[in-house]
């Protein structure tokens, strides 16, 4: 017989799984509402609608995990894009025949961030597409035959965004860059497609590159022989101080020949000496024309069973030989030498491999977040020749090796790391290679490296306005203060979004100098704002203001 205690412990627990459950004080976590942005995509010049345009919105602090979301147009030319989280977007749109236009942009710009909250549906957004511009001719030799499998370059000066990214970077930017790229056919004919309007200079080059890894008899017979034509700028001339810019409109097919003469080209040949004095017979060579203003030919061979090489059909001119050998997965021996053509052959070379020094290191994380060391590798450049590089991919340990490291001075830079981590500290022994560079001296410089990598970065917000208006798609750009080539990875741009907003995370704490640009609706004549100091210390939350000045009016 149960006790009177028993028998009321006994119905208060059939009470108790009886009752329906009673609410706690642990609230449950609500998802927020997700977002709905939705629009059309017309041509700009007649307002016709375009149909399957990609519209996509892709997060403008991007991680491993992040998600694109994208949508087609139909036939009315209209796009939704659902279920879209709250945050900070690029969005842009796409189509064939057209230039990429990005939300707000004005011209070479990449217009403005949309930033989204919670439940929000944007509607009538609109993407007016600019025609993309053709470029197309035919190339002959001089006897009127046409040349196929010729490389026609469009050639562009950088916009003023890509010179500002390179500000404190060694100086051997190339004036001029690719912006497309054909080869022609059989009945020497190219047509370069997809381009923006703008002035362009054209360049054709005798090199044939195989179509989809497939090595034709053309290739061959091409390889073995090398080129016997000089490169050509249009109108025809051999140097770029004397070719003709070209401007295109929207829409435009313009039409330009090439007529490619036949010159005297030599034949450079020599040895490589591996790192343990035997002939290197798996090392890859290239030459590179000097100065490197723009896409130049490129010469390529392999060493043979010897360790020999022949370079063959090279044109007069001033060359950087470059020799590198990757006997296993982290090797990166190499070596480099500076060559004048003139018209006699070259046979007497030696390049030397394994001079430089090899460097250990490790990667190290402080804080409580956690990292894939194997998805990192870091990369050096030299500050006084961009030639000599070094690299090394980081092992799943944490550990590295840069192995034959040339003499030089270096800028480091480490890949792979996701948004909001940052390189905290860089050192080899007492020296900061963040501030001075990596110094190196054949004989000198052996010892270990340590990289610490943190995710405790700084956040900076803020504003951009003119005239008391927010600034939509203004450019906003730290930079370390002062800043050097040995820093500048460091150094970090963002536009604003269409309330005049802008964002940075995980920023390495330090003192900087930040400023925005804005460009007037024709994109043209960008303003300045004054440059603000701000110093950040680890997981600082700071917001500042910039205003940009008036645009003249004449």
């Amino acid at each position: 017989m149960l006790s009177p205690e028993l028998v009321t412990r006994a119905a208060a627990v059939i009470l108790l799984i009886q009752s329906p459950a009673l609410p706690t004080s642990r609230s449950v976590e609500k998802v927020p509402p997700p977002c709905t942005v939705s629009g059309r995509v017309v041509a700009a010049t007649d307002g016709t609608p375009l149909k399957s345009s990609h519209v996509a919105l892709l997060p403008e602090h991007a991680s491993r995990n992040s998600h694109v979301y994208a949508a087609l147009s139909d036939g009315s030319g209209r796009f939704t894009i659902k279920d879209v989280p709250a945050g900070r977007y690029r969005f842009l749109a796409t189509h064939t025949g057209y230039v990429d236009k990005h939300y707000h942009s004005t011209g070479d710009d990449t217009g403005a961030v949309l930033a989204l909250n919670a439940g929000d549906e944007l509607k009538d957004i609109l993407f007016r597409m600019t025609p993309a511009v053709v470029i197309t001719g035919r190339v002959n030799d001089e006897d009127g035959e046409p040349m196929a499998l010729i490389q026609v370059v469009a050639l562009r000066r950088p916009t003023e965004e890509e010179i500002d990214d390179r500000e404190g970077l060694p100086s051997r930017a190339q004036e001029l860059r690719p912006a497309g790229m054909a080869q022609t056919d059989d009945r020497g004919q190219y047509r370069i497609f997809g381009l923006k309007p703008g002035e362009y200079y054209i360049k054709a080059v005798d090199q044939y590159e195989p179509t989809f890894g497939i090595i034709s008899s053309e290739w061959e017979v091409h390889d073995a022989l090398g080129s016997q034509y000089a490169p050509v700028y249009y109108p025809g001339v051999t140097q770029i101080s004397q070719a003709e810019a070209v401007p295109v409109t929207p829409g435009e097919e313009a039409h330009m020949d090439f007529v490619m003469r036949r010159i005297k080209t030599v034949e450079i040949s020599g040895r490589v000496i591996g790192a343990d004095g035997k002939p290197a017979t798996d090392v890859y060579l290239y030459l590179e024309e000097l100065p490197a203003a723009d896409y130049g030919v490129f010469h390529g061979i392999e060493t043979d069973a010897k360790g020999e090489f022949k370079v063959k059909g090279v044109a007069p001119g001033s060359y950087m030989l470059h020799a590198q050998q990757h006997s296993s997965e982290e090797a990166n021996y190499q070596a480099t030498q500076e060559i004048a053509v003139g018209s006699d052959n070259i046979d007497s070379i030696t390049l030397a491999l394994g001079r430089g020094i090899n460097l250990s290191g490790r990667v190290e994380v402080a804080g409580a977040g956690t990292i894939q060391f194997e998805r990192l590798f870091l990369n050096l450049i030299s500050h006084d020749d961009q030639t000599a590089t070094a690299w090394a991919r980081v092992k799943k340990d944490g550990t590295f090796r840069l192995l034959d490291v040339p003499d030089g001075t270096f800028a480091f830079s480490m890949h792979g790391l996701d948004e909001g981590w940052y390189l905290k500290s860089l050192r080899l022994g007492a020296d900061d290679l963040l501030a001075k560079g990596l110094e190196v001296r054949k004989g000198e410089g052996e010892g270990t490296i340590r990289v610490v990598l943190s995710d405790d970065g700084a956040d900076l917000t803020g504003s951009v306005t003119q005239d008391d208006k927010p600034v939509i798609g203004a450019r906003v750009r730290i930079t370390p203060d002062p800043e050097s080539s040995y820093n500048h990875s460091r150094s970090r741009t963002a536009n604003t979004d269409q309330g005049g907003r802008f964002s940075f995370v995980g920023v390495a704490p330090g003192q900087y100098r930040v400023i925005a640009k804005a460009s007037s609706p024709d994109g043209a004549n960008a303003v300045a704002s004054d440059a603000k100091s701000v110093s950040l210390a680890e997981r600082d939350r700071k917001t500042i203001e910039l205003t940009v000045a008036s645009p003249q009016t004449h």
